[in-house]
């Protein structure tokens, strides 16, 4: 084979399924249509689950750097300032990023691009997927550059990362329902002053429509979202001057606007492939769905989705596990994106909609509501669980098993493991439990009971045998983790198997008939 898998595509989602897959070494050719990196960006927020895989990448610092924290949404309605809602560290002890993070789409290709340089790769530009044919042990594509030569490619595995329009997905002649919504929505880099608050998220609500202000770093710098008016969607080369009048009029009469660097208009789908996998193709990002922009979700799952293919691609490929793992990954997936659809789909709609009453709830009543239950901790984490990502869980799934003496409460097979701090050697000090956790395997996690002799695929397992401790006691007290418990950790953190006393035969048997892992190759 000329490579073991073709990744399709060089945005955050194909940049990131590189970067995992280098990691681990395999081999990946990655390919894009377009002649470099996108210099501007749509999506814009960055989400805990996001950050925490970042660490593991070893580019989180860069990416707090670049980009700026949002300590609070203010909402305004008609023109008025209605509510502030506080954010901060809304999700303190969920996670170590505990907020809502701004960072462009641009910003996070860059970074992604920097790393999988780092790891040996390289993005093959101006080149795109013209046919594939799949065979039962690999697949046949065919690449033509923007000169025009040709060339084909054999790859084990070919990975779908390239967009609403995808090559990957149309090729494989794959379902994608959905519909466009009807409204044109706008973006653009902008230095403007006026009522905003500054370095804080405002929202603008009007009758039809709504502007979003993004606090950008630099003075007076937003990125601004919003609806472009009904009597400007068919107008031609649309400019920032074009819709200036009506966000004038409904973004406060004390704005004032200096300079705009990039204006872009676009359509937004609710659209979703109706499967994820076609034999030896897989569809990730918005080749696989698209929906609104409502909670910053888009760019997120389709990391998301990368994070969950890489590592059982690297375990098939390089021999570790049968091919019927990889059916997993469509089982996990495609239940997120069409409940991230359906609800996207009805709070978007909630927001533009022009029926009259909407139109009251949305300037009359939404901020009121909104401010008063994010009084409420409880709404508060919930919130953030939602938003974060974090509370994404595969409780259903063939790879979340319970052995028979699983405890009773405490996180459960298929959940993300919690973020403790926790002292993990005795008379050690406090350490973020994540730092410690290897995503390029397993980690065994036992508590109450001594690590065992021995541990099968004990070279791709990581053993944390916690200490009794009453700093450790307390941090497991309020997760409801027993004081004599075992979890199993699969690589992207979730937990895979969980009991009270660890067996290495049961450890083996979940390892053989739930994940299909063979033997190391000796």
């Amino acid at each position: 084979m000329d490579t073991d898998v073709l990744i399709v595509g060089a945005g955050p989602t194909g940049l990131m399924l590189a970067c995992q897959l280098a990691r681990r070494g395999v081999r990946a050719l990655i390919i894009d249509r377009h002649a470099g990196p996108a210099r501007e960006t749509r999506a814009l927020g960055v989400q805990a689950r996001t950050l925490e895989i970042y660490a593991r990448l070893g580019i989180v610092e860069q990416a707090l750097a670049l980009g700026q924290r949002a300590e609070a949404a203010n909402l305004w309605s008609l023109g008025r300032h209605a509510a502030r809602v506080p954010l901060g560290d809304i999700g303190r002890d969920l996670s170590p990023y505990p907020y809502l993070f701004i960072l462009g789409q641009d910003d996070n290709e860059r970074l992604l691009g920097e790393k999988l340089r780092e790891l040996g790769g390289e993005v093959r530009w101006n080149t795109e997927l013209t046919a594939l044919t799949q065979y039962p042990d690999h697949v046949r594509a065919t690449l033509r550059t923007s000169d025009g030569d040709w060339s084909e490619v054999s790859a084990v595995w070919v990975a779908g990362c390239d967009g609403a329009h995808s090559a990957v997905r149309h090729l494989n002649a794959m379902d994608f329902p959905g519909a466009p919504y009807e409204q044109v929505f706008f973006v653009a880099d902008v230095q403007l002053s006026g009522d905003m608050v500054p370095d804080e998220l405002n929202v603008f609500l009007w009758h039809q429509r709504f502007h979003l202000f993004f606090p950008m770093r630099g003075q007076d710098h937003w990125r601004l979202v919003g609806i472009v008016p009904p009597e400007l969607r068919d107008k031609p080369d649309l400019a920032m001057a074009d819709v200036l009048p009506a966000l004038l009029r409904e973004a406060g009469a004390g704005l004032s606007f200096h300079a705009c660097s990039w204006f872009s208009v676009y359509r937004i789908h609710h659209r979703c492939a109706s499967r994820f996998r076609d034999r030896r193709c897989f569809l990730l990002g918005d080749a696989a769905h698209i929906h609104s922009p409502v909670g910053a979700q888009g760019m997120n799952t389709g990391l998301q989705d990368a994070y969950n293919l890489a590592w059982k691609l690297a375990l098939v490929v390089s021999g570790r596990a049968g091919e019927a793992l990889l059916e997993s990954y469509e089982a996990e997936r495609l239940p997120v994106a069409r409940r991230l659809l359906e609800t996207t789909d009805r709070a978007f709609s909630l927001i533009v909609s022009e029926r009259r009453i909407a139109a009251l709830l949305r300037t009359r009543l939404l901020a009121r509501v909104v401010a008063l239950a994010m009084r409420s901790e409880r709404v508060r984490l919930l919130a953030f669980r939602t938003i974060s990502q974090i509370g994404i869980a595969y409780r259903d799934s063939s790879l979340a098993c319970a052995a028979a003496d699983m405890p009773a409460q405490g996180p459960r097979p298929g959940e993300r493991w919690p973020w403790l701090r926790l002292v993990l050697r005795p008379g050690g000090e406090v350490e973020d439990g994540f730092a410690r956790l290897d995503d390029s395997g397993f980690n065994l996690i036992l508590i109450g009971q001594e690590a065992p002799a021995d541990v099968p695929h004990a070279d791709m397992v990581r053993v944390h045998t916690l200490p009794d401790d009453a700093g450790n006691r307390r941090q497991l007290a309020r997760w409801q983790i027993p004081q004599r418990a075992f979890y199993l950790l699969r690589p992207d953190g979730h937990i895979g198997l969980a009991g009270t006393h660890f067996n290495a035969a049961t450890m083996a048997r979940y390892l053989s008939q739930s994940l299909h892992m063979h033997a190391a190759r000796r």
